[in-house]
């Protein structure tokens, strides 16, 4: 039985190194091996048996070594696939039973050579050239389910294989799964994920096939993305929608992924911002990271927030009132913010920011964004239409020069515009909160660098950041928990009428007067 499956493998090995223009000979070699492959898809104690053989895994390596591109020879071009692709598919049989040898055995680079030699970049995507790219994908797959196997030497071409449905005119889910589950598979390996991720530029297959083509059009994750962060967006995973999930869960917690996002911003903003999107959607929605995985979103999530906060304070420095130049700003700083957000609740986190000044530069930036926005208040009829609104600043002045409202509010459908950076300031708060809470070395800090009288001056109702005030609330109370230098240091803004009587008592705590004249701030 074997002996005779190694003799019609070992016929291949000629006519495709020859490129014999005898049609007749290709076809004896299909009409024998069909039977086999046939047989090894349907009898598993057949297949084991083959499976099992080094001598015909050697065999099948030798005739892929001895394809030859037949691009331009239109008149054995397609039986010749056709050969190419039954030894594929006897492969990917047997590879379901044992991968271990043809991995060792690297017969994976081998397919991947066979391939790009057979078609050496003269791509007619017809069907049989597609189907053989599918045959080839199927059994990669299989290969590198369980170990995958990184040679430097052989990312190239990896590369260009996984570029070939890129271009494809029929992007079905015939083609576009197999690829993509072979995709995930490779993104499991460290080194080949890192050297992947720092050579993409313009050809960027992440960002034009994954990116743009199935993610755009094959999942349901943009109609996601695009939606509020605070509206309850509901929809049904589907399996291509989980796959690019897994594999943006592995590319966030590559070391490359940071310098992938540099270039990927350098090269086109719109490329950045979906690719900066997904990420945020993936480390968002997980709920178990390691420190290893955490302290690698963080290497690039963090210097995203530095550099935009330090962006954002130059944008109100030189009085830009520039729409285009806001969005991108408060796009990227509400991503970065989110994203740190989410993870606050591991303590390696915290640890991370507050190695790394990241509670100075918080309370620098809501210092900035605190003496440049607008507090905004609707009021409505009772239809529930908007019949006026309130704006004030920071001193809660109020503003009536239509010109800084129409910059900042869209007059005309009551928006607020990204100019006056909504929901900033609550993500701020919300992280301070995290860092602060059983932290008296936070707490104390927060008093001296003067963020505990800019997270009192929040807890108010702002339709700008319209969760601030309950955020700011518990801020305070872990601000003020044990901590009588912080409680003394209210109960001064208190006499000095900084602080309302209302905002105390909300936060759980009165004035009091002691004997001796001193205000004090106790426990209600």
């Amino acid at each position: 039985m074997l002996a005779e499956v190694l003799i019609v493998v070992d016929r291949f090995a000629k006519p495709l190194q020859d490129c014999s223009l005898d049609l007749n000979a290709y076809e004896a070699l299909l009409d024998e091996l069909d039977p086999i492959v046939r047989r090894s898809s349907q009898d598993e104690k057949y297949r084991q048996t083959l499976a099992s053989s080094e001598e015909l895994w050697e065999k099948l390596k030798t005739a892929l070594q001895n394809v030859k591109n037949v691009s331009g020879k239109e008149a054995i071009r397609s039986i010749y696939l056709r050969c190419v692709r039954a030894l594929l598919l006897l492969m990917r049989n047997l590879s379901v039973s044992n991968q271990h040898i043809a991995r060792r055995m690297l017969l994976q680079f081998a397919v991947v050579k066979a391939f790009i030699e057979a078609v050496n970049g003269n791509y007619c995507y017809d069907e049989m050239e597609t189907s053989l790219y599918m045959a080839a994908t199927s059994f990669l797959y299989n290969v590198t389910k369980e170990a995958v196997l990184f040679d430097d030497a052989n990312i190239r071409s990896v590369d260009l294989f996984l570029h070939y449905p890129v271009n494809h005119p029929n992007k079905s889910a015939p083609l576009l799964l197999p690829c993509t589950l072979l995709f995930l598979n490779l993104t499991t390996s460290d080194d080949y994920l890192y050297h992947f991720l720092k050579q993409q530029g313009q050809n960027d297959i992440i960002y034009h096939f994954f990116v743009s083509e199935i993610v755009q059009h094959h999942t349901a994750l943009f109609n996601h993305l695009d939606k509020n962060p605070t509206e309850d967006a509901k929809y049904e995973l589907g399996t291509m929608d989980a796959i690019i999930l897994k594999i943006f869960s592995n590319a966030v917690t590559c070391e490359s992924f940071g310098p992938y996002l540099q270039n990927a911003k350098k090269d086109d903003s719109e490329k950045f911002f979906k690719i900066l999107k997904l990420a945020q959607l993936v480390v968002t929605s997980s709920e178990n990271w390691d420190k290893f995985q955490l302290t690698n979103i963080m290497t690039w999530c963090f210097p995203i927030m530095q550099n935009t906060a330090e962006a954002v304070n130059e944008y109100f420095r030189n009085h830009h009132e520039n729409l285009e130049m806001a969005q991108g700003l408060h796009a990227e700083l509400n991503i970065s913010l989110d994203i740190i957000s989410s993870l606050c609740k591991y303590e390696h986190v915290h640890q991370y920011l507050l190695s790394y000044d990241g509670l100075e530069t918080l309370v620098s930036l809501l210092k900035v964004l605190e003496d440049n926005l607008i507090r905004i208040n609707f009021y409505k009829s009772a239809n529930g239409s908007i019949k006026s609104i309130k704006a004030t600043n920071s001193r809660g002045e109020k503003i009536i020069d239509q010109q800084i409202l129409s910059h900042r509010i869209d007059l005309t459908n009551y928006q607020i515009l990204a100019t006056n950076f909504p929901e900033s300031k609550s993500f701020i708060v919300e992280i301070i909160a995290s860092l602060t809470h059983q932290n008296p070395i936070v707490q104390n800090k927060m008093r001296t660098l003067g963020g505990l009288g800019l997270v009192l001056s929040n807890c108010t109702i702002d339709e700008n950041d319209p969760f601030i005030k309950e955020r700011s609330i518990i801020c305070i109370k872990f601000l003020l928990r044990n901590n009588e230098e912080n409680q003394d240091y209210v109960a001064s803004l208190e006499a000095k009428k900084a602080v309302q009587d209302e905002t105390l008592a909300e936060v759980g705590y009165e004035i009091q007067i002691g004997e001796n004249g001193k205000v004090n701030l106790a426990p209600k």
